[in-house]
């Protein structure tokens, strides 16, 4: 699936990019565990996170106080944002790193559970390093996105 993304006018895209990614955590923090223990969800997880504090799975609110569970349009949103994680070269895995331990928010309040001087402590860099990583790694999704969507609605179609 070739990346693709709608820019509103008067944003960045690097700007829709964060936004999304935002909301991809968020959609993700709704969705039920009902049932799943960290081992579980660690197989399918990358591994930089598998060493991650994923207590957050245990400390979701009881069902009454959940989210409503998010539709198909969200989790094809979700989908598709976290799947812009791969354009992440693998020579910036902690790019990478810093990005997906952003993406865990709280199911209700939408906080970060990962501030930056947690992110920076667990990865033994600077606070600032970690958010210059983010924005930068954010850059880098939002510039490969432009050069895809560009590059192939602009080649000819003689051109082989």
């Amino acid at each position: 699936m070739r990346p693709s993304l709608t820019i509103p006018e008067g944003l960045a895209v690097a700007d829709v990019v964060g936004q999304r990614l935002f909301e991809a955590g968020c959609t993700l923090a709704a969705l039920p565990a009902h049932g799943l223990k960290p081992g579980g969800v660690r197989v399918a997880w990358p591994e930089m996170l598998e060493d991650a504090d994923l207590d957050w799975i245990n400390a979701c609110p009881a069902e009454d106080m959940r989210p409503p569970r998010p539709g198909s349009a969200a989790i094809t949103r979700m989908d598709e944002a976290l799947s812009w994680i791969g354009l992440i070269g693998d020579d910036r895995l902690n790019w990478r790193k810093v990005v997906c331990l952003r993406l865990i928010v709280h199911p209700i309040s939408h906080r970060y559970r990962w501030m930056w001087r947690k992110i920076a402590n667990h990865l033994h860099i600077d606070h600032h390093t970690a958010k210059s990583w983010h924005q930068l790694a954010v850059a880098d999704i939002a510039r490969k996105i432009a050069q895809s969507t560009f590059s192939t609605s602009h080649i000819p179609h003689f051109a082989a």
